[in-house]
């Protein structure tokens, strides 16, 4: 498919956006997830009389023009992140919803993949606990359906409903089976077995503070970090053995809180990496951040010989990523069982 025929399928993609937001009077990001369930669907979803007729005949050209496409895969999610993109922002959403970039999907499924490649699991239950727009881990899904090594199920949880929707309907587009919840994850969770967790948590302090005493990373005063009670109840929801690939600050071993969650990291987990993620996927040193990797003990568990460090070079600098996959792959035979 031409860069032609992808652009007349966003701006279709948009126009149907356009038209169901000021039918049904909602945000962008609602309007959006309404807009990929109907796409998924085949049909526009009618409550009420609303859409009235007129716009679901609208609708369904829309819907009919954008299949005679034929989008592949990667295109096809490559329309949807550039939709989500435009929603958020004419939504002004707020930085912890905004959409994780593909970059760092990609590097996420690149560590992913080396450790499950080593361990040779052939069954892989993922969880995302702040699953957000989605794009984290379906991206992440997609990379690693691609090597043709993996049956993976997923599942998916978050606080925001609209954002869960999204999440559903967007994975239903790339016929991708995903389980989403809406629940908030530092609360119990009802799914178990799970081997993978990949997030990109959210910043900021956790408002129930009676929850948070139930964490060994939680503050002595005042409101608990949630992205550290995330960490700490994500790892005690993975099996014996399982990652966790956090995105998280770049500084978050040198906060006013850092030494409640390095004093848990050492009782309860292995710190296998920490590695900066490119400088050029942020508008400034303040908001960098990066990958760290957690293992949790048991089963065939052991903390590596050297703890991989450093900063992930830019991945449109071909010869120096080549370099830090190779790298990966050395890491990563540390986790051969």
């Amino acid at each position: 498919m031409s860069e032609k025929d992808m652009q007349t399928y966003f701006e279709k993609m948009n126009q149907a956006n356009t038209v169901l937001k000021e039918t049904l009077r909602v945000a962008n990001i609602d309007s959006l997830a309404e807009t990929l369930t109907n796409i998924s669907d085949g049909q526009v979803y009618v409550e009420n009389g609303v859409p009235d007729a007129a716009t679901v005949e609208k609708l369904e050209t829309l819907y009919r023009e954008m299949k005679q496409l034929n989008m592949t895969p990667q295109q096809l999610k490559q329309a949807i992140t550039v939709s989500i993109i435009k929603a958020q922002k004419d939504d002004q959403t707020e930085v912890n919803k905004l959409m994780t970039p593909d970059a760092i999907g990609l590097i996420t499924s690149l560590i992913a993949y080396e450790i499950l490649n080593v361990q040779n699991k052939k069954d892989v239950n993922i969880v995302d606990p702040t699953v957000g727009t989605g794009n984290l881990l379906i991206e992440v899904i997609e990379q690693l359906n691609m090597t043709d090594k993996f049956n993976i199920n997923a599942a998916a949880l978050d606080n925001d409903d609209a954002l869960v929707s999204l999440t559903k309907s967007f994975s239903e587009v790339m016929n991708l089976n995903i389980d989403a919840y809406h629940q908030d994850s530092v609360a119990d969770w009802d799914i178990t077995d799970i081997d993978l967790a990949v997030a990109d948590l959210p910043v900021g302090y956790y408002p129930i503070d009676d929850n948070a005493k139930n964490f060994k990373t939680s503050s002595d005063k005042g409101h608990s970090y949630a992205h550290h009670l995330l960490i700490e109840q994500t790892m005690n929801n993975l099996n014996d053995g399982g990652i966790g690939i956090f995105i998280v600050p770049s500084q978050i071993f040198q906060t006013d809180q850092a030494k409640k969650l390095s004093e848990w990291m050492v009782s309860s987990v292995y710190l296998q990496a920490v590695l900066d993620l490119p400088a050029s996927l942020f508008a400034s040193k303040e908001a960098q951040k990066a990958v760290v990797v957690l293992q949790k003990h048991g089963k065939d568990a052991k903390q590596v010989g050297n703890v991989l460090m450093g900063t992930i070079p830019d991945t449109n600098n071909p010869k120096l990523f080549e370099g830090f996959k190779d790298q990966l792959q050395d890491w990563a035979k540390n986790f051969k069982g």
